[in-house]
C-alpha cells in the first residue's frame, strides 16, 4: 500500500485512461486510510479518474457523489463522463446548487449534436457565465467542432476580454473545420492587437494551416517569428515545423529543425515526424536508416511508425527488416484489440506483397478485421504481378459479390495486370467493357495500355491496334505499348507506324524513340538509327534515368 501514496496529481497527469488496475487499489487505499473522507481534493481526484477511465468503471464514480458536504467540485469533475450520463447528473445539481464557470466547459465538449450545445449556451446565457473565459473558451470549441462558424464568431465578438485560450481556441478551431483563411485572419488579429502573447498552441495551429495547405512561405514566415518567440526549442513546435516542410518536400530544413532539437527533447512525435517527412517525399534508404536509429535510441515505435517504415521496406524489398518490424508488432502488442488500423495492415500486407511474400501478405490479409478496397487491391495486384492470375480474379469477384464492396481504376488495373500476366485473353477484355458499363468507371492510360500488352504478348496485334485506337487521346501513350509488342513479334511495318504515331502525341517522352532505335538497331539498320538518334537530338529528347533493382544483403 506505500506504493501507492503517489501524489494523485501524477495519475492524473498521465495521457493515457486509467485502468481498472490502477484505480480500484487506489479507491481502496483512500478508504482504508481515512484519506477520502478527509480530502474533498482526494475525493474529487478520484471522481475525476473514473470519468476519465473505460466505460465499465464510470458507474463507480457516481456513489462517490453523495459523500462531500461541498458536492459542486465533485459535480463538475463527474460532467467530463459521456454526456449520456453526465446530463441527468447535472440536472441534480441545478436542483440543490447553482452552476459555476467549472460546471459548463465538460458538457460543452460532449454535445453530441448543435442543437444540444446550443440549449446548453441557453442555459449559460442564464446563468450569466456564458461569458466566462473559461466557459467561453470551451464552447467557441464546441461551435467550431460542429461548423457553426457564425455562432463562433458572434460570442467571441461579444467577449469584453480575451485571453490567449480564447485565440487559441478560434485558431485551432477554424484550423480543424478546414477553413484556412478564418484561421489565419484570426492569427493575423491577434498579432495585430497585440492583447495577448501568444503560445506555443497558437503556433502550432497556424503551423497546422499551413501544413494542411502546403503553403511554405507562409509557414517559413511562422519559423521566424517562433524563433523569436523562443518557441523554437519547444518540441510540439519542432514537429509541427518537421511535419510542415515534410509535406512542403523540404526534407533538408525538415532534417534541420529534428537536429536541432536536443536528444533527450525528441519524443515520438518528433520521430513519426521525420520518418513521414522522408517517407512522403520517397527517401526510402532515409527512412529505414532513421528507424534503426530511433531503435537504438531505445524509443518503442507505434502505429504510426509502422506505417511510415514499412512503404520503405517494400519500395526496397527489404524483406528481412519488414519481417523485424512485423515481429515488433506482435511482441509490443500492437496488433492485440484492433490497435493496428487498417492503414498499417495495408502498409504490412504491401510490404510483403512487393517483396515477394505473397504466403505472408495473405495472413496479414486474413488477419485484418475491417478490410477496405486499398487492402483488396493490395492482394489483388500482388498476385497478379507474381503470375498468381486465377487467385487475383478469384479475390477480385469474392471482393464484388461477397464483401459487397465498388472496386475503383486501381482494382480494375489488377484485375487486367492479372489476366495480361497469365494470358487469360477473353478475360481481360471483358474486364474493359465492364469497367464502363457496370462500374461506371472511365479507363485510363494504364488499362488501355495493360490490355494492349495483354493482346500483344498474345501476338494478337491488330486487336491490340483496335484497343489503342479506340482509348484515343486518353490512350495516347498506349502507342507505346503497341510498339514494344511489334518489336518482339519483330512487325518492323507496325513497329514504325506505331513510332510515327506515339511521336504525334503531346507528351510522347523519350520512351517512344528509344523504342524506335531500338528496333533499327536490332535489325542492322544503321542509317536509320543515326537519323532517330539525331532526330531526338534536334528535339531535346533526353533518354529517362536508367531502373534500378534492390537486392537485401546481410
Amino acid at each position: 500500500m506505500a506504493a501507492l501514496r503517489v501524489p494523485l496529481r501524477a495519475i492524473l497527469s498521465r495521457a493515457a485512461p486509467p485502468s481498472a488496475r490502477l484505480l480500484l487499489p487506489l479507491h481502496a487505499h483512500l478508504i482504508v486510510s481515512g484519506r477520502l473522507a478527509a480530502s474533498p481534493a482526494a475525493l474529487t481526484s478520484l471522481v475525476s479518474l473514473y470519468a476519465r477511465a473505460t466505460a465499465a468503471l464510470h458507474r463507480h464514480a457516481i456513489p462517490l457523489l453523495l459523500a462531500p458536504t461541498d458536492p459542486l467540485p465533485c459535480y463538475n469533475a463527474a460532467l467530463s463522463l459521456p454526456h449520456s450520463l453526465a446530463l441527468p447528473l447535472f440536472r441534480r445539481l441545478r436542483l440543490a446548487h447553482s452552476p459555476d464557470a467549472f460546471s459548463f466547459p465538460p458538457l460543452f465538449s460532449s454535445a453530441p449534436s448543435p442543437p444540444h450545445l446550443l440549449a446548453l449556451h441557453a442555459l449559460a446565457l442564464r446563468c450569466g457565465l456564458a461569458h466566462d473565459l473559461f466557459c467561453a473558451s470551451a464552447l467557441l470549441r464546441g461551435f467550431l467542432r460542429f461548423g457553426l462558424a457564425d455562432h463562433a464568431h458572434r460570442l467571441f465578438d461579444e467577449l469584453t476580454d480575451r485571453d490567449v485560450v480564447v485565440w487559441n481556441a478560434m485558431v485551432n478551431g477554424f484550423a480543424k473545420l478546414g477553413c484556412f483563411d478564418r484561421a489565419t485572419e484570426c492569427f493575423q488579429k491577434m498579432r495585430a492587437k497585440g492583447e495577448v502573447e501568444i503560445s506555443s498552441f497558437t503556433v502550432t495551429g497556424i503551423l497546422s494551416v499551413c501544413t494542411a495547405s502546403a503553403d511554405r512561405r507562409r509557414g517559413t514566415a511562422v519559423h521566424g517569428l517562433l524563433v523569436k518567440s523562443g518557441f523554437d526549442k519547444e518540441a510540439s513546435v519542432c514537429n509541427a515545423l518537421i511535419d510542415l516542410y515534410g509535406k512542403c518536400h523540404q526534407v533538408d530544413d525538415a532534417t534541420c529543425v529534428f537536429e536541432a532539437l536536443p536528444e533527450n527533447d525528441k519524443d515520438l512525435f518528433s520521430w513519426n515526424s521525420m520518418l513521414s517527412a522522408l517517407q512522403y517525399s520517397a527517401d526510402h534508404v532515409g527512412t529505414m536508416r532513421l528507424f534503426a536509429r530511433m531503435r537504438r535510441a531505445a524509443l518503442w515505435p507505434d502505429v504510426v511508425t509502422v506505417a511510415a517504415v514499412l512503404p520503405a521496406c517494400a519500395k526496397t524489398a527489404a524483406l528481412q527488416v519488414g519481417r523485424k518490424v512485423h515481429g515488433y508488432i506482435v511482441t509490443s502488442g500492437l496488433a492485440c484489440d484492433g490497435a493496428m488500423d487498417v492503414f498499417a495492415c495495408n502498409a504490412l500486407a504491401d510490404m510483403y506483397a512487393k517483396s515477394g511474400g505473397l504466403d505472408e501478405a495473405r495472413r496479414v490479409f486474413d488477419w485484418t478485421r475491417q478490410r477496405d478496397v486499398a487492402s483488396w487491391n493490395i492482394m489483388i495486384d500482388g498476385y497478379a504481378s507474381h503470375g498468381h492470375g486465377q487467385e487475383a480474379l478469384k479475390l477480385f469477384h469474392r471482393m464484388i459479390e461477397e464483401e459487397d464492396l465498388v472496386p475503383d481504376e486501381v482494382t480494375l488495373l489488377g484485375a487486367l495486370s492479372a489476366c495480361s500476366h497469365s494470358g487469360l485473353i477473353e478475360e481481360g477484355k471483358g474486364f474493359l467493357k465492364r469497367m464502363k458499363e457496370e462500374f461506371g468507371l472511365e479507363p485510363q492510360l494504364e488499362h488501355y495500355a495493360c490490355v494492349t500488352d495483354m493482346l500483344g504478348r498474345a501476338g494478337m496485334l491488330d486487336e491490340a491496334r483496335k484497343v489503342v485506337e479506340e482509348a484515343g487521346d486518353v490512350g495516347a501513350g498506349a502507342w507505346r505499348t503497341y510498339l514494344a509488342a511489334c518489336r518482339m513479334h519483330g512487325d518492323k511495318e507496325r513497329a514504325e507506324e506505331a513510332a510515327r504515331m506515339l511521336m504525334m502525341a503531346e507528351e510522347s517522352g523519350s520512351g517512344g524513340w528509344v523504342l524506335l532505335a531500338n528496333t533499327y538497331g536490332s535489325e542492322g539498320n544503321f542509317e536509320e538509327l543515326e537519323e532517330v538518334r539525331g532526330e531526338m537530338k534536334r528535339r531535346g529528347v533526353q533518354k529517362a534515368a536508367p531502373g534500378c533493382s534492390w537486392v537485401e544483403v546481410g
